[in-house]
């Protein structure tokens, strides 16, 4: 059985419900996005290229210590260029066909986020996950840090306790779809139900 409410889907195979939550398309994201890796693109490109300059001159004047010491103190702030570029590549490929899938049944708990044919999973015991609910911590404009974390993949709106620790997933659902998948993970994972 297969529906499909909101942007999510939900389908029972009877001894497991699987969830399968659609990254939210936020065509500003990705708009932002586009535009910032074209200008990290040329920036990094015009970086790599001065620096490759001054290696050579470095080279034809037998290692100038001022122009070795300009080349080492470049290293750090390409590969921190090259990091954010790496960050803002995922987030668009992310937005264009990003999808967290989660397995309920009795034996375990299952979220997998996918992009493109690309999978990661984390498996979660049935009998080690305790409560079950959406996450309470409100996104504040003056205390940006949640709102960041969630931006860069962070806390999802569906948190349960797991083995003296909190897990997540959900990253790109309401309050109200959170609710609503929680409901319908409940019927797979038998230990909610009774708690």
């Amino acid at each position: 059985m297969k529906s499909l409410t909101h942007r999510y889907s939900i389908e029972n195979f009877g001894n497991k419900i699987q969830v399968t939550i659609p990254s939210r398309k936020n065509i500003l994201y990705f708009v932002w996005f586009t535009v910032w890796l074209i200008v990290w693109g040329y920036a990094t490109s015009s970086l790599f290229f001065i620096w490759e300059l001054m290696i050579r001159g470095a080279t034809e004047t037998n290692g100038n210590g001022v122009i070795m010491m300009v080349i080492i103190c470049l290293v750090p702030f390409l590969i921190v260029l090259l990091g954010m570029g790496a960050f803002a590549i995922h987030t668009v490929i992310w937005h264009i066909s990003g999808k967290e899938i989660v397995e309920a049944s009795s034996q375990a708990l299952t979220v997998t986020k996918q992009v493109f044919r690309w999978k990661w999973s984390k498996i979660y015991s049935a009998e080690k996950i305790g409560d079950l609910r959406t996450n309470t911590q409100k996104l504040s404009m003056f205390l940006p840090r949640k709102r960041v974390r969630r931006f860069l993949g962070g806390p999802g709106m569906i948190v349960f306790d797991y083995a003296g620790r909190t897990a997540s997933f959900g990253l790109d659902i309401s309050d109200k779809e959170a609710e609503q998948i929680i409901l319908t993970l409940k019927e797979g994972l038998p230990q909610q139900k009774a708690g």
